[in-house]
């Protein structure tokens, strides 16, 4: 059913479509409310999205999205289907197809050709630091979505993007920046490229190459690659293909753990307190960086952190962590109020002179665990923050705690059990020794 409306937004020439909007304005028209031309039709083009039209006839009720703009110096008009059979997801994709939205920005204007060789034609492809910005800005806002793609992307995903855009968009030996190639110059080069960053950090590589194949994607939809998607690739000699992730498990046993927080006890209080925080309550670095106090109650049987949703990895929920049953996670955070200014909402604030709360704990980490003589040159032995979480989640498993109950202490989906289970129900050597010992005592009791 259609959502009451009035004229409203309806009134002008265009407006953001939505499924709910169109069909109130189709009923918006049939009913009267929003007036038709002579023809007795009454048309609006898409805020959102350039190019799209979108049609109403008042007589039948009928509905059909058009695209309206020029290719190539000349004005196309054509029809993409009636709104009933068509989804507005697949308008717009067909919109973007058939027509650039190039009043995003300037800077996508083809170079102007160079002088060809003997061999070979000039390349005239932009360059890629032009066509990533406009990418990455089209994506954000939804005028462009990758692939079957059709909700706009969060801020948490863009923000990824962009990560991996300054990690891997820099030689890391020779500093040259591949921003600067152009699009024909890197698909060239791609795969001595991948290849380097595969050989260093493969999980790194697997997010370069998705960036990487929706650049392309873009500047084909765009009009500015007309070759196969280098990223991908056309068979099996020149695809590049993603490096098969295993889940990260490493654990602190006991030994690391008490070296660990005897280095922590001599760091500053700030770091000592937020690194503890995470291991007590077994919540990722980013949440506990963004506590605030206002979502904290420390007093009572309902003591409790409650994170907003916001602050959690899927952002589809908020999570509770229940202090009443980690009093030295209370302890911690009654010597935090008293530490921290009455007018500050955060419960570990920035560094002096910084605003909001903390967030480059980096150097912090790195200090604390060279210290605690955990530092490796292999990075895959390396403890990281969230290792934290990891060794809690795998005690609480270790403890005999059902997964079900781990997934939902850690704040993850319900259905994400098999994920936990695969990541911190780790097998450790006391786990497999407590194995045998329970089935030697158990025969010998039959024995008996």
């Amino acid at each position: 059913m259609a959502p009451k409306t009035s004229a409203g937004i309806y009134a002008g020439s265009k407006f953001p479509f939505t499924e709910a909007r169109l069909e109130a304005a189709r009923k918006a028209v049939t009913d009267g409310l929003v007036e038709a031309d002579s023809s007795g039709r009454r048309s609006w083009l898409d805020a959102d999205c350039p190019g799209l039209k979108v049609t109403v006839n008042a007589g039948t009720g009928s509905s059909v999205y058009y695209f309206q703009g020029k290719v190539d110096g000349a004005t196309v008009r054509k029809a993409l289907g009636d709104t009933d059979a068509v989804r507005l997801v697949e308008a717009r994709d067909a919109v973007r197809r058939l027509r650039y939205d190039r009043t995003v920005t300037g800077a996508l204007a083809p170079r102007p050709a160079e002088p060809a060789g003997a061999d070979e034609p000039g390349d005239t492809t932009p360059e890629v630091k032009a066509v990533m910005d406009d990418m990455l800005a089209a994506h954000a806002a939804a005028r462009w979505l990758p692939g079957t793609r059709s909700k706009k992307p969060t801020d948490r995903t863009m923000m990824n993007y962009r990560a991996v855009r300054r990690a891997v968009m820099t030689d890391s030996t020779t500093r040259e920046d591949f921003e600067r190639l152009t699009l024909q110059g890197f698909a060239d080069r791609l795969p001595g490229i991948y290849a380097a960053l595969q050989a260093r950090a493969p999980i790194q590589a697997n997010r370069a190459l998705q960036l990487w194949r929706n650049l392309y994607a873009y500047a084909a939809d765009a009009g500015l690659w007309s070759g196969v998607n280098p990223a991908i690739g056309t068979g099996r000699t020149d695809r590049l293909t993603r490096t098969v992730e295993q889940p990260r498990q490493r654990v602190l046993t006991d030994a690391e753990a008490k070296r660990l927080d005897a280095a922590l006890e001599a760091d500053l209080p700030m770091w000592r307190d937020l690194f503890r925080f995470s291991l007590l309550t077994l919540q990722r670095m980013g949440a506990c960086c963004r506590a605030r106090w206002d979502d904290i109650t420390m007093t009572g049987k309902d003591a409790a952190w409650r994170i907003p949703a916001e602050d959690m990895k899927g952002r589809k929920g908020g999570h509770t962590v229940p202090l009443t049953e980690i009093p030295e996670a209370l302890a911690l955070l009654r010597a935090r109020r008293a530490a921290v200014p009455a007018s500050c909402p955060w419960v570990f604030p920035a560094a002096e002179g910084d605003d909001g709360h903390a967030r480059n704990y980096d150097k912090a980490w790195s200090r604390v665990i060279r210290r605690a003589r955990l530092w490796s040159e292999d990075r895959a032995r390396r403890p990281r923050p969230h290792d934290l979480r990891r060794s809690g989640g795998s005690r609480m498993v270790e403890a005999g705690v059902p997964l079900v109950t781990v997934t939902a202490a850690l704040g993850n989906a319900p259905g994400s059990t098999s994920m936990v289970a695969k990541v911190y129900a780790i097998t450790t050597p006391r786990a497999v020794k407590e194995a045998f010992a329970a089935v030697s005592r158990r025969g010998s009791r039959r024995r008996a």
